[in-house]
């Protein structure tokens, strides 16, 4: 006798028939947008300092932000990064307090000033780096945090900044995935000595590609200023004297951001607050239904936070709770279902070589540098090795349909179970 399967895996017939793709991102452009794009074409494809889209775009982040001094836009986050730590002097030997696990270039450019990244564990809920353990990371060579806001969800900004004003050293918040996010109240962004956006066009408030570094430092505004914004911007803005007489030249890197990143980004950003709001909507309606399969931990929102930019939503599965069906597998038998659904690209950095490999011929002699091993950071390890990833849905009137296919997918493959096994 034939046995029928019921999994789509298998033959099946899928549970999603709302036809693909569930979700594109960024949103289609305006009739203003593509206008403003096509003028600036005619009327300038440079920028000459801060003028144009560009001051228009720093001008409105500040105004979002409220209480930042100076922004300043570079052609990507990690530009923007590199900037901030060279602002605030990293050198050879430094160290940089930073979480083991989130995207490798909120640390990353501190092997190009020839300091070291000490990594520490995330916190089993939020995923952001675990204050608790930064204390015992801390040495006479520390000079900086890196506070990255998880997947949009926010630090423990109070506890961070404790530690960081008893040690007397700096924090750079890396708010690339939490654009509109608040810790208690206040947008993260306003706690460090700097921080820094990314505009890429995964994020919620995107440029294409693009980033934006906030402080209220002349002096940080001086140094990022003359790394990446000769001439012009340079001999217009720096105030330090001695500074002032590199302008021409800058310390020789070009990394500002183009016009035309600018304008998408401005008109991307006067769409933030209404994108958050959708996304927010859709998302927790989300973890709701997803919340009730006990193999599955949805995305955790502590008490004191507001979740803004929701940078991808993770959710993480315990094959232990369901018959120790493995991740690659489970996350198959969905996609097979006709959920848009992939393993988290997010690893550990105990993953990646560049954290690993001693001699990685960066710079020629290498003897300084830090490495890590696998099985140093276990909560880091198994939220890497253990998330798998949905769109982060922002359209509540398209979005609720899907969501709800989705969760008849889940209940089938639960259902089903015993076909995978």
């Amino acid at each position: 006798m034939r046995i029928v399967k019921q999994l789509a895996f298998y033959g099946g017939k899928k549970v999603v028939t709302i036809k693909a793709p569930h979700f594109i991102w960024p949103p289609k452009s305006s009739i203003q947008e593509r206008k403003d794009l096509a003028a600036q074409r005619d009327r300038d494809i440079s920028i000459k300092g801060r003028s144009g889209p560009i001051k228009r775009l720093e001008e409105d982040f500040l105004k979002f932000l409220g209480k930042r001094k100076y922004a300043i836009s570079f052609n990507s986050g990690t530009a923007a990064l590199f900037a901030a730590y060279f602002a605030i002097g990293i050198e050879d030997k430094d160290e940089v307090i930073a979480p083991a696990l989130t995207f490798h270039a909120a640390i990353s450019p501190v092997y190009l000033l020839k300091g070291n990244p000490v990594l520490v564990d995330v916190d089993p809920k939020t995923y952001c780096i675990d204050p608790k353990k930064i204390e015992k990371a801390i040495t006479k060579k520390t000079k900086a945090i890196c506070v990255v806001h998880q997947w949009g969800h926010p630090a423990d900004m109070d506890l961070i900044m404790k530690i960081a004003r008893k040690y007397k050293i700096k924090v750079i918040e890396d708010c690339s995935h939490a654009h509109g996010s608040k810790y208690k109240g206040r947008y993260v962004g306003l706690f460090g000595d700097i921080a820094v956006f990314s505009l890429q066009a995964n994020k919620i408030a995107f440029a294409g590609e693009g980033g934006i570094l906030v402080t209220n430092s002349i002096k940080y505004h001086d140094r990022v200023t003359l790394l990446g914004h000769y001439r012009d911007r340079a001999k217009e803005e720096i105030k330090d004297a001695f500074l002032q007489q590199f302008w021409q030249s800058g310390y020789g890197l070009k990394l500002r951001m183009s016009p035309y990143n600018a304008i998408t980004a401005v008109h991307s950003l006067r769409q933030l607050k209404k994108n958050i709001t959708g996304r927010r909507r859709c998302l927790e309606y989300l973890s709701k239904k997803l919340s009730k399969f006990p193999a599955l931990t949805v995305p955790y929102v502590a008490p004191y936070a507001n979740m803004g930019g929701w940078y991808g939503y993770k959710v993480l599965y315990n094959p232990e709770k369901f018959y120790n069906i493995p991740i690659n597998l489970y996350v198959s038998a969905l996609a097979a279902e006709g959920v848009d659904v992939k393993l988290s690209d997010t690893p550990s950095f105990t993953s990646l070589p560049l954290f690993t490999v001693k001699e990685d011929k960066m710079f020629t002699n290498r003897k300084h540098k830090k490495i890590y091993k696998y099985g140093q950071f276990p909560i880091a390890e198994y939220i890497g090795s253990n998330a798998f990833k949905f769109p982060t849905f922002t359209d509540w009137s398209k979005s609720k349909k899907i969501i709800d296919q989705y969760h008849k997918a889940f209940i089938k493959i639960h259902k089903f179970y015993k076909e995978l096994l």
